[in-house]
């Protein structure tokens, strides 16, 4: 398959979910709908059965390499916000996590799904297994200290963990992993009921992406999203797949980390601004940014990437 056959119609279905909203022909209520559904029960069942029927999932060196390059480069965009803006500790933090928090589940599925099958999605669970559970805790640490709020590390980490365990989508892979160790069976009905739920994820969650995409109100952040964009869709990418070289990644797997390095900004992270009420307009404007431009930066690198 081309690269403009892969990426073409992903962004293809983006579109038609904003055009739908722009023009009213699906109301904010129905998006919200949908991406329930998507959220809570579709990608959840894609994503367990995957784990189930994958071959063994490399979570060292795969997962490793993803989240090397994701902590050091939020550390790095950390500092760079408070050199260049000015940022305290809560605003370099967001400024942080909108480098690094990529769009792996709603974006990356489809992507790689249709970019490298069942094989190359297996590699991708390894990072998505860890993406949330990690970033989500580590930004709130670095939040929580800078609000000087009195509360030891190891307190931040039990207000954070929580939330991240009632992500469905974590919650899913982790008992995936539990039926994988019990050594069970999957009964057939039970794997057709899972894949006839999962199969209408990818193509619903692009569709309410491009429909429920922040809206940004004006570009005064324009230097902090600019910035955020390049280092999320040019340099994360670059140095996970330069930490992937060092530690032997090679062939679908280290394309796979790659892309899903690649891929732009997450609307979780905008959420969770918004949630500490830091970097609102930055964060909303570089999801939306990062995710228009995403489509030239991943059909280049998935030409590139191609073997």
């Amino acid at each position: 398959m081309s690269v403009l056959g892969i990426v073409g119609p992903v962004f293809a279905v983006i579109a038609m979910g904003a055009v739908a909203i722009h023009l009213r022909l699906v109301e904010m209520a129905a998006v919200r709908g949908m991406t329930d559904f998507v959220f809570y029960i579709a990608l959840p069942a894609l994503l367990f059965l995957s784990i189930i029927e994958a071959p063994p999932l490399r979570l060292l060196d795969v997962a490793g390499t993803f989240l090397g390059g994701a902590l050091a480069l939020f550390g790095f965009a950390m500092l760079l916000a408070r050199m260049l803006f000015g940022a305290q500790l809560p605003a370099a933090s967001v400024f942080g996590l909108d480098c690094v928090f990529g769009n792996t589940v709603m974006l990356g599925i489809p992507i790689v799904d249709a970019a490298y099958g069942r094989d190359g999605v297996a590699y991708l669970l390894a990072v998505i297994a860890f993406h949330s559970a990690v970033l989500l805790p580590v930004a709130t640490v670095f939040i929580e200290a800078g609000s000087a709020r009195g509360r030891s590390v190891l307190g931040l980490l039990g207000a954070a963990m929580p939330g991240v365990l009632r992500n469905p989508v974590v919650m899913s892979i982790l008992l995936a992993f539990v039926w994988r160790v019990s050594g069970l069976d999957m009964p057939v009905p039970m794997q057709r009921f899972f894949g006839l739920i999962g199969s209408a994820g990818p193509p619903m969650a692009l569709f309410c992406l491009g429909a429920s995409l922040p809206r940004p109100s004006g570009w005064s952040d324009a230097r902090e999203v600019l910035l955020a964009t390049f280092l999320k869709l040019v340099a994360m990418p670059a140095l996970v797949a330069f930490i992937g070289h060092l530690v032997g990644v090679r062939g679908v797997a280290l394309s796979v980390v790659v892309i899903a390095a690649a891929m732009p900004t997450g609307a979780n992270a905008f959420l969770f601004a918004r949630r500490f009420e830091t970097m609102m307009e930055a964060s909303a404007s570089t999801v939306v940014v990062s995710t228009a431009l995403s489509m030239v930066t991943l059909t280049a690198l998935l030409g590139w990437l191609a073997p």
